[in-house]
């Protein structure tokens, strides 16, 4: 549930937005309207630019609900002795000129509770304002904060929102040019930087598309420049793209269909079928090349190619069953996408070709992968030897060779990392990494059960073990601790009287402050504060991110959480230890107070699913085993097929950890996609085949290393590691399926039949 508000709540809608390249005057000038300017438009709820409460709806929240609002509301400070006190205290404050208490507002606030909530209403650290907008600590980069209207999820508002900002911040500059010649000169520099939920997401899948549009355009490019050489037919060409292209729109559908979207993610992934399916293209136009007799229909290479694809359904069920959405779509994607490659090459393909194929002759180049096998036949030992060192290894460091760090998934550029890092820096925003989670039916249980907390978390403030919090009870009480404020107010009578007694030594007069008197009784009859009265103010952000209901199970609950921030170490901000608060709030946590590291905790997620696939990839590894052995009807062709592969993915794994690589989900998908183009080759392997369709395998590997090797290249880490793993993985499978063959593989051609 706390996922689900993460990605879709009000968190998700704020953005964090800098200016910069200019002088501070100017860039504060260009601030204020830019934010103008925003605010004029609907697509934003909020925009935040000064730290001031100056918005007039603020100013009469503040204004009239400050008794029910103020912590300092009782009946103890309505006696005389302690309106005496605060009087005289609040009168000095008049009498300094700080600029935060006027005369005006001192007659009807006497007790200051206007200043106090301001003081409580506002984040103990953030940006520093000149001339009226925020800048960082150097004065070098103007600061905004803006809430967008449009939900959490649906990313084309998003991106309309952040192609509105960049267009309204162009327009401002040029506005701010047409001054005078001199801002020309100032702006030449001039930028906009943008940080929050919604560029991440609306960035990462512009670069995931870009991505793949450039890296399979690479990638098609090499195969089709190997393609034409060995094809030589232009029309050859076309139609063994074809399965390409019909099994990337099969899975684009599928996933489509089952999940409603397609996430960037998969559509990156999706570049990757072009290595393996055009496979089944090269296999078909060698095979038929050489049985042009029987029209190329041959029920082994078919019965082969067969089994292969469902060596790998078998692997991918493993991702289909994961119960995680984006490995889900993944699956989905994948099997989809095989299925239909195949049956459009062994189905379309024939129909569109004719009876006899004219292609470049390979048969050198199988001859030449034959003496290799007969050469290298003898190191079979050395894999042997790297394999058991391998393992070896693995099981000496198997305790550091999981990563559990859920950001080592993340598909977002490290420059927008930083960049959101330095503009979280410069507003001086919360820590959000520690937490409340608390849960009740109600808003006003849930509420209640805030205030419970409040006291405890300030007596860790004074030890120093935090630096303040952020509590939605403290924006909105509950109605009860307001009803309790309400009939803590003294009558008009009695506060009078005790205001007689407390001016008697004051240089005031009880008449001088009616106003404060008429202000309290207004007060205990004052309707109680709820949540759509803070909607359309600027508090409305806050109370949105950390209140709000959740449906589970056909029920409907309430979250409000209270967000912990670490105290100042040295004039810098320190850590929060999260052991210390667990014990310091022992006897009030409890399953519906919840204390949340959420990084410890999202990380102990994360583990979970990666242990369920782990699982999961062995229950598909033993499935693949008894596919082999049912339609193989033999143990030692069985073995055949499975020690290259096995050996090839424990050479890869160790490969990756002696990198300084921790392997983590990502390498599970790279290795399964190993395990699924390598169990193509194995098979071919474990029988006698022609020169041809050795050299088919090696072209066929070609295709898939170029396939996956592109990514190597890429900008998105989560598809750089299967790049990585995949590329590397399929090439020593080739060569372990080649060198583990059986002899009669490695006899010459010309006594081996063509079946």
């Amino acid at each position: 549930m706390l996922l689900g508000q993460l990605q879709n709540g009000a968190a998700n809608r704020i953005l964090l937005i800098g200016i910069e390249g200019s002088d501070t005057a100017s860039l504060a000038q260009i601030g204020k309207s830019f934010a103008g300017k925003l605010r004029s438009n609907t697509v934003f709820s909020h925009v935040l630019n000064d730290q001031n409460l100056a918005d007039s709806v603020e100013q009469e929240l503040i204004y009239t609900y400050r008794y029910l609002l103020s912590p300092n509301t009782s009946a103890e400070l309505y006696t005389s002795k302690s309106l005496e006190t605060v009087i005289y205290g609040n009168l000095l404050e008049l009498s300094s000129a700080s600029g935060l208490l006027s005369k005006s507002l001192f007659m009807r606030d006497p007790t200051g509770e206007v200043i106090a909530l301001i003081d409580k209403l506002t984040p103990m650290r953030g940006p520093q304002t000149i001339d009226g907008q925020w800048f960082n600590d150097r004065g070098e980069r103007a600061l905004l904060l803006v809430q967008l209207a449009s939900a959490g999820t649906d990313i084309n508002a998003q991106e309309a929102a952040l192609q509105l900002m960049q267009t309204g911040f162009k327009e401002v500059v040029q506005s701010f040019k047409r001054q005078s010649r001199e801002n020309v000169q100032k702006t030449e520099n001039i930028r906009i930087v943008i940080s929050g939920p919604a560029s991440f997401t609306v960035s990462t899948q512009n670069i995931i598309k870009e991505e793949a549009f450039r890296l399979s355009s690479l990638g098609l490019t090499l195969i089709i420049t190997i393609l034409l050489y060995v094809l030589r037919n232009l029309k050859l060409l076309f139609v063994g793209l074809l399965p390409v292209f019909s099994g990337a729109i099969a899975g684009i559908t599928a996933v489509s269909l089952g999940f409603g979207s397609v996430h960037a993610m998969t559509i990156g992934f999706g570049i990757t079928l072009i290595g393996e399916s055009i496979d089944y293209s090269i296999y078909f136009f060698l095979q038929r090349s050489q049985t042009a007799e029987n029209g190329g229909n041959n029920p082994i290479f078919w019965r082969t190619i067969g089994l292969g694809v469902m060596t790998s359904i078998c692997g991918f069920l493993t991702l289909l069953f994961s119960g995680f959405t984006g490995l889900m779509q993944l699956a989905t994607f994948s099997i989809s996408g095989l299925v239909v490659a195949v049956v459009c090459t062994h189905w379309v393909l024939p129909t569109l070709l004719p009876q006899r194929l004219s292609i470049h002759d390979l048969n050198p180049v199988g001859a030449w992968l034959r003496l290799m096998m007969k050469k290298g036949y003898h190191f079979r030992y050395f894999i042997w030897f790297l394999t058991v060192g391998a393992l070896l290894l693995l099981l000496s460091r198997q305790d550091y060779l999981w990563s559990y760090e859920l950001n080592d998934l993340s598909p977002i550029p490290e420059a927008l990392l930083d960049l959101d890092g330095e503009l979280r820096a410069d507003m001086g925003a919360a820590d959000v990494r520690h937490m409340l989670l608390l849960q009740d039916k109600t808003e006003e249980q849930v509420l209640q059960r805030c205030e419970q907390f409040l006291s405890r978390l300030d007596v860790l403030v004074a030890q120093g073990l935090l630096g303040g919090y952020q509590a939605p009870c403290v924006y909105l009480p509950s109605q009860a601790k307001q009803i309790q404020r309400q009939q803590a107010l003294p009558d008009q009578e009695q506060l009078e009287q005790a205001l007689q007694e407390a001016t008697h030594t004051l240089p005031l007069s009880v008449q001088s402050l009616q106003g404060f008197v008429e202000d309290v009784a207004n007060s205990k009859a004052l309707p109680l504060l709820r949540s759509d009265k803070l909607k359309n103010s600027t508090f409305g952000i806050t109370l949105g991110v950390t209140l709000y209901p959740v449906k589970a199970g056909g029920n409907r609950f309430y979250h409000a959480l209270i967000q912990l921030q670490a105290p100042l170490q040295n004039g810098k901000v320190g850590s929060i230890n999260h052991e210390v608060l667990q014990t310091e709030l022992l006897d009030i946590v409890n399953e519906q107070s919840v204390l949340l590291d959420l990084k410890d905790d999202f990380d102990s997620i994360y583990k979970t699913y990666l242990n369920k696939i782990l699982k999961f990839s062995a229950a598909g590894f033993i499935a693949i085993i008894v596919l082999l052995l049912l339609v193989l009807r033999s143990l030692q062709t069985t073995l055949l097929v499975i020690l290259p592969l096995a050996c090839a993915i424990l050479f890869v794994t160790a490969l990756l950890h002696l990198l300084g690589s921790q392997l983590n989900l990502l390498n599970i998908i790279g290795l399964l996609l190993v395990f699924a183009v390598g169990s193509n080759y194995a098979l071919f392997f474990s029988s006698s085949q022609s020169n041809m369709t050795l050299a088919s395998l090696l072209l066929a590997t070609t295709t898939t290393g170029i396939g996956y090797g592109v990514l190597i290249f890429s900008q998105i880490p989560i598809l750089q590691t299967i790049g990585i793993t995949v590329a590397s993985g399929v090439f020593l499978a080739l060569i372990f399926s080649a060198l583990m063959a059986p002899s009669t593989l490695r006899k010459n051609s010309g006594s081996i039949s063509q079946n």
